[in-house]
């Protein structure tokens, strides 16, 4: 009956005719549960959080490349317990049905990665955005401390935003150690994804120190304006975030000088995580890494010694040829 009544409200909303108030639905909750959030509680647990009280109707209804040990309901939220832990480096999913007090029934399908309690501390450190014949774009990683590289992911973009990203596959890693994503191949086979050897691959600024991956499909960064995100997961989890752009505030009249409301809402949401910092209210191109001067063989570069606030006081354009991926930054500044 609730789920006729529900039927019934979205019905009047196209009805031509007036139609009688549904007396029998005044103070009625009529609303289905809503999923409010997803979290692993550890390697084997997953939290589904809703917004009011639920208890467990039928689950897992189907669950894909993880196996559920058990499935329980506490209060406003389910607890998925799984047997082994699911894997950081896939992309795993479980459907189950609940229903609240009222008896207004959820089926949702929760979509989650496996937990990887090894990632290790890590910071973009150099990207080209710009590519030549002998150049492609590129964005290496400093890796901080040691750990496995599973389920991490670089977007262009944001996780819940993005044109290309790159998710991480396993692999140990030492601190002192370089990754280099390139996201313009050339689609040769020496592009190898290195899981264990830094010099098994070849083509475009390989290095035989890094580890080199490559972006299957990329089609080369957006040359002047963009965000660029490290993730614990596809999903989220910020590790680090950069803005960089040529524009200022006066550059447009529309989204702040952005020229464009994909980069604006990017550049809101990393500073809304509080992954960039802005100056002023909202976040403006001035807040940016200048690209204007950036070229092929120009990167954009961290200062070597890792500072990281957050912001573009941490970096600068390197001379003409001066870029180093997979190797230590220098601290020399390109100058016009």
């Amino acid at each position: 009956m609730r789920r006729l009544c529900a039927v019934w409200l979205a019905a009047a909303f196209v009805s031509c005719v007036p139609l009688p108030p549904l007396s029998f639905l005044e103070g009625a909750d009529v609303a289905p549960p809503v999923v409010t959030e997803l979290r692993l509680r550890s390697p084997v647990e997953l939290e589904v959080r809703f917004d009011k009280p639920v208890r467990l109707v039928s689950g897992p209804l189907h669950a894909e490349t993880v196996s559920v040990e058990a499935v329980s309901a506490i209060e406003d939220h389910l607890l998925f317990v799984f047997d082994p832990a699911p894997s950081p480096a896939q992309q795993h999913y479980v459907e189950a049905q609940v229903a609240d007090a009222a008896g207004n029934n959820l089926r949702f399908v929760a979509r989650f990665y496996g937990l990887n309690a090894m990632l290790p501390a890590m910071l973009i450190n150099e990207f080209i955005t710009k590519s030549s014949t002998n150049h492609g774009e590129f964005v290496e990683i400093r890796i901080l401390t040691d750990g496995n590289l599973a389920g991490a992911s670089l977007h262009e973009g944001t996780p819940d935003d993005w044109d290309q990203r790159f998710v991480f596959p396993s692999v140990d890693v030492e601190a002192g150690d370089y990754v280099v994503v390139h996201f313009r191949p050339q689609g040769i086979p020496e592009e190898i994804n290195e899981t264990t050897d830094t010099s098994a691959s070849g083509g475009r600024n390989a290095s035989a120190e890094a580890w080199d991956f490559w972006v299957e499909g990329g089609t080369g960064l957006s040359s002047n304006n963009g965000v660029l995100t490290l993730t614990e997961n596809p999903l989220g989890g910020y590790i680090d975030a950069v803005l960089y752009s040529n524009r200022t505030s006066d550059s447009d009249e529309r989204y702040r000088g952005f020229g464009s409301r994909k980069v604006m809402d990017r550049a809101d949401d990393i500073v809304a995580a509080g992954a960039w910092v802005a100056a002023g209210s909202a976040v403006a191109p001035e807040d940016a890494i200048d690209s204007s001067l950036s070229t092929a063989t120009r990167s954009m570069s961290r200062a070597s010694d890792g500072r990281d606030t957050n912001s573009a006081a941490d970096w600068h354009i390197t001379p003409t040829r001066g870029s180093t991926p997979g190797g230590e930054n220098t601290d020399e500044v390109y100058d016009s």
